[in-house]
């Protein structure tokens, strides 16, 4: 039996309800509810609550569903089943809007071809074949267009011959102008839109804004963020796939194409461009080639982001690394990578492959990256200076017999300046200049 105090002050507090807010309880009670008011229940199920009038249209006004009184919650599996289920379709509509414009009709356009052209012309204008095709640009293109949509082979075969890039032999397989044109066209208005926005925003190589000097000013606000909050601790595992074009898998390849294009025309004039090339690899020299050799190790940057423990990571082209405070960490993700590049048909070189500790340095992009006092220093490698050196020494050799000219020694020497500029070698660049001036005069 409640006290009669008790009973007094619970009758005084009932007629005040009017003078409390709407959705007010005493106790347990809600009291001075608007007709309009529903019943939601508590977060996590822990109950049951009342929803005043304003939050019932503040949820409609954001397009929030309630559910009804007596509705059971969702358990744990059914929420992550919803939550997939609303991922799936908001990528589906982006790769849907994705993909709109990757149609054939969009590569055999006539704006979009002569463009190719004008472009694919740029710093080779100087060739007679180049001056031979813009001579006669709008025949040349309606050929290309009739070709396209009529589904007739275009190809000419390959203009093939081996150079040395800083000591190492390279096989080039360079298409015809009139086929490049083709092909420009295919990589900017197909293959582009398709997949750049698949990839992570550590790839980098062969997308716009995104070369050597984005790759390593990356890396470098990487290890600036990781010294803040860890300081030399750590290691880095670098991984480098092993003749990267020649092992490109063509089956992983089409099924990079069939999962990120709808159009089966398109399809099938990118299949004929690999297939060009033998049963296994890419040659070096074709647009479509570059997009496709950034795009698929793809995979191993999404798998990288969602490894647990590690802290950074990014690649240029075949060239990757990730960082993490333990070793053993490094070492499962490599066994996580070496299991994807078998599916991928990748090829990892074992003597480029290594776990390095970060207060020793390493190298990425033949520049050199270490800790100095309070910062990250980053140098161009011991081996790219001694290159430029006797690069030097031989291009005033070529300039005492005559078959070189100063200014353009000079036009390649302050190439390799500026990009030097850029680093931390200002030591570097005074001895190198020291030495142009003792050839050069």
């Amino acid at each position: 039996m409640i006290p009669k105090t008790c009973q007094t002050a619970q009758t005084a507090a009932l007629s005040a309800v009017h003078l409390r807010k709407e959705g007010a309880t005493i106790g347990r009670e809600p009291v001075n509810l608007h007709p309009e008011t529903v019943s939601v229940r508590f977060l996590h199920g822990a109950g049951f609550g009342t929803c005043p009038r304003f939050m019932v249209i503040r949820q409609a006004a954001c397009g929030c569903r309630m559910k009804p009184f007596g509705v059971p919650p969702m358990n744990s599996d059914e929420r992550r089943a919803a939550r997939r289920a609303r991922r799936d379709s908001k990528r589906a509509a982006n790769r849907s809007a994705r993909i709109e414009g990757c149609t054939l009709e969009s590569i055999a356009d006539l704006d979009n071809l002569y463009q190719s052209a004008v472009d694919a012309s740029r710093g080779v204008s100087w060739k007679s074949s180049v001056q031979r095709y813009m001579l006669r640009v709008v025949p040349n293109i309606m050929r290309a267009r009739k070709d396209l949509l009529s589904g007739k082979d275009f190809k000419r075969g390959f203009i093939e011959f081996d150079i040395f890039e800083r000591g190492k032999l390279r096989h080039i397989c360079s298409v015809h102008f009139s086929e490049r044109v083709i092909q420009k066209s295919i990589s900017r208005h197909a293959l582009a839109p398709a997949i750049w926005p698949t990839l992570t925003e550590g790839c980098a190589a062969n997308i716009k804004g995104r070369g050597t000097e984005y790759a390593i000013k990356r890396l470098k606000r990487q290890l600036v963020n990781h010294h803040k909050r860890h300081g030399e601790r750590g290691y880095i595992l670098q991984v480098d796939f092993a003749n990267y074009f020649g092992n490109i898998d063509h089956g992983a390849c089409k099924r990079l194409i069939d999962r990120a294009l709808d159009d089966d025309r398109v399809k099938a004039v990118v299949f004929d461009q690999i297939d060009a090339h033998g049963t296994r690899g890419l040659g070096l020299g074709s647009e479509p080639n570059q997009v496709l050799a950034v795009a698929l190790p793809s995979p191993i940057d999404h798998l990288m982001l969602s490894t647990p423990g590690i802290l950074a990571s990014g690649r240029y082209m075949d060239d990757s690394y990730c960082i993490a405070l333990e070793k053993s960490v490094l070492h499962d993700a490599l066994k996580r990578i070496e299991s994807l590049c078998d599916e991928l048909g990748i090829v990892i070189n074992r003597k480029k492959t290594r776990i390095v500790k970060l207060s020793r340095g390493f190298v990425f992009l033949k520049k050199r990256f270490y800790f100095g006092d309070g910062k990250v220093v980053v140098r161009p490698c011991r081996s790219s200076i001694t290159r430029q050196r006797r690069k030097l020494k031989k291009q005033a050799a070529l300039v005492g017999r005559g078959m070189m000219t100063k200014e353009q020694v000079n036009q390649s020497y302050q190439s390799w300046r500026g990009g030097m500029k850029r680093l931390d070698a200002h030591d570097t660049v005074l001895r190198m200049d020291a030495l142009y001036k003792w050839l050069f005069g």
